[in-house]
């Protein structure tokens, strides 16, 4: 009875070793796809991506952003912001997909990306001078 006992023992622990490598594995940061960062453009072409993504963008007082932000699958959750920290967006990628953002401030811009378990979305910026 007691082998039996230990063998059942040993079996749980394993079971529960496997189960917390897996979840560790599932939240590790990581990130498949193509990103391209130009100093007047921003791709994010996700397949798969857990964790952040930044990059700045030197922008003009009467630039326009364009933007494309689609999350398909996963939490996709993305920030830009002006050269004061002030948000001029934030967003899921969810609600408004394409859209526009006048520049009325002159200087570097931060676009900050954060993902957990995203597959499948898209991330593009961009800047248009008029």
């Amino acid at each position: 009875m007691r082998s039996k006992t230990r063998i059942l023992i040993i079996f749980i622990v394993l079971f529960f070793i496997g189960v917390a490598a897996a979840i560790f594995r599932y939240n590790q940061e990581g990130f498949t796809g193509n990103r391209v960062k130009n100093p007047d453009s921003y791709l994010l072409d996700i397949e798969r991506m857990n964790g952040t993504d930044l990059h700045t963008l030197d922008l003009q007082t009467g630039d326009v952003l364009k933007i494309q932000f689609e999350a398909l699958k996963g939490s996709l959750y993305m920030e830009i912001k002006a050269p004061d920290g002030t948000l001029i967006y934030c967003g899921n990628g969810k609600e408004t997909t394409d859209f526009t953002v006048n520049i009325t401030e002159s200087g570097v811009y931060t676009i900050v990306v954060c993902a957990r378990h995203a597959k499948g979305g898209v991330i593009r910026i961009e800047k248009y001078e008029y």
